[in-house]
């Protein structure tokens, strides 16, 4: 690739327009990173109560292995994914596929009512598909890695994970705007109709439509200025030698290994951190009804209201790292701002005694009536026209724990969940900055993907694991779990604190 000149003998690496081109392009993958992570998380916050409205009989495992289903998807396929733009040597196809694959996730998702048994598998597979269709994640860094300028790239990577992060915070928010249509909904055809259930995936595939619109040639159009920059380097100076950054392909990386020791630690920080967020991504609803006896619109409101909040001050928190990082080490930082409000939020999410929450009550209905003589499902079902329901939301019997440890308090809850919702956004901007700044100028291609990889297993195993936990020994056992590896990975980031540091080129 040649490097044009200039009428002065300069080199020029793009004109304005094309720069201006380059620009929008670049909005349209901070657009898809948005659409990608609001699909994702849109669905969350009702899709407990929608499960149990579609299969009653499904389990809190179930509803965990649902949530998993995404982040087990983008586990899985975002190396592909990022294997395919290398392979082409453009994102355009593969984004285009994976945003295929979203809207038809979303919608199969928004059609589940109309399938009989086995919904809990068609839901799971729907969710794993979104997981898939994420992968569009992937081309998108790739994008970033070559369509910005050095002098950009830490700006862009922060814009985009800002945009990351308003897709997962702007979802439950949506949701409850969307509570209104209510359980039933508007009936469209038969086991058809637009609830407050269903309408979250049709605004989803929707936006993935219009998605797809902004990759067509005529908005998005690919530019490599990195690689014209990197040689307008080397051809600026016959001594490439003096120059580490246009040197980047001849050093031999092989030789020049990060600190493993140090990474370690950071690297299991950024899994617990996200293994943390599990907990209230995947247990927010059920403990909402569970522990307070909320029906499930009130859960759902509960949710978005108290992520509508704790988004204000997340956002707040991303725009002070720059200035803070300038100011003092952002090591400290990260301790001082990130992981110890992480851990210190989390002790309020034990309870501190009292009564216990209310029990679930189940019963038979016709119409508006209570069938007190039935006391049982299968006795219910031989009776025209009448319905086991649940009379009092609260938790189920089959939760032995419910009968003897006490109920969470939600003042407790809110105050953890604010210092939480603190820590959240330093620890996952610092642990990421730290992580590459020790992993040096190398390509840090695959180094982002194990990172990348690192989260999406966080994600896959927490559900699992904190359902599981939640279902058979309850709140205590689930908060101390999650507190205590959060706080061994805490104690392991002290101790390598002087190791965390850039990594040291003999250039």
């Amino acid at each position: 690739m040649s490097v044009p000149l200039n009428d002065n003998g300069k080199v020029e690496l793009e004109t304005e327009e094309e720069k201006f081109q380059r620009k929008i392009s670049l909005w349209i993958v901070y657009a898809t990173v948005f659409i990608q992570c609001l699909g994702a998380s849109i669905v969350i916050t009702p899709l407990w109560p929608y499960l149990q409205k579609l299969d009653n009989d499904a389990s809190k495992e179930w509803f965990g292995a649902i949530v998993a289903a995404n982040p087990l998807g983008q586990l899985l396929f975002s190396p592909v994914i990022g294997w395919w733009c290398n392979r082409l040597r453009s994102i355009r196809v593969p984004s285009l596929f994976c945003l295929g694959l979203f809207i038809f996730a979303n919608v199969w998702y928004a059609l589940l009512p109309l399938h009989g048994s086995h919904v809990k598998h068609f839901m799971f597979t729907a969710r794993f598909l979104v997981g898939v269709s994420s992968g569009s994640v992937a081309a998108c860094r790739t994008y970033l890695s070559q369509g910005t300028l050095i002098a950009e790239r830490t700006g862009s990577i922060s814009t985009f994970s800002l945009c990351q992060s308003l897709g997962f915070i702007l979802g439950p928010i949506a949701q409850v705007a969307l509570t209104f249509i209510g359980d039933e909904g508007y009936p469209i055809h038969g086991k058809l109709s637009l609830s407050m259930y269903t309408a979250s995936s049709w605004i989803a595939a929707i936006a993935g439509a219009l998605n797809v619109v902004l990759y067509f040639p005529k908005f998005f159009q690919e530019s490599n200025v990195a690689e014209r920059e990197i040689l307008a380097q080397v051809n600026s100076d016959g001594d490439i030698g003096k120059d580490v950054t246009s040197k980047k392909e001849e050093i031999n990386w092989s030789k020049i290994p990060p600190d493993y020791i140090g990474i370690f630690p950071i690297v299991s920080g950024f899994f617990f951190i996200f293994f943390g967020y599990s907990l209230l991504e995947t247990l927010a609803t059920p403990v909402m009804i569970d522990q307070f006896g909320m029906d499930n619109a009130q859960a759902i409101k509960t949710i978005g209201v108290s992520t509508a909040i704790s988004s204000v001050v997340a956002l707040a928190c991303f725009f002070t790292i720059p200035a803070l990082c300038k100011r003092f080490d952002e090591r400290k930082i990260l301790i001082g701002l990130g992981l110890v409000p992480t851990l210190l939020g989390r002790v309020f999410f034990f309870p501190f005694g009292g009564p216990i929450a209310p029990m679930r009550i189940e019963g038979c209905m016709m119409n508006t009536t209570t069938l007190t003589d039935l006391a049982n499902k299968a006795a219910c079902s031989n009776v025209p026209n009448a319905v086991w329901s649940v009379l009092q939301h609260g938790c189920p019997k089959e939760q032995t724990w419910c009968f003897e440890i006490p109920a969470l308090s939600e003042i407790a809850l809110g105050i953890g969940y604010a210092i939480c919702t603190i820590g959240y956004p330093y620890s996952v901007v610092l642990l990421q900055t730290i992580f590459s700044k020790m992993v040096g100028p190398r390509p840090q291609g695959v180094w982002m993907g194990f990172l990348t990889g690192i989260s999406s297993l966080a994600r896959v195993v927490g559900p699992f694991f904190v359902t599981f936990i939640y279902t058979k020994y309850g709140t205590i056992a689930t908060s101390g779990a999650v507190t205590g590896l959060i706080f061994v990975s805490f104690v392991c980031i002290l101790v390598v604190y002087k190791r965390l540091v850039p990594i040291k080129i003999p250039y």
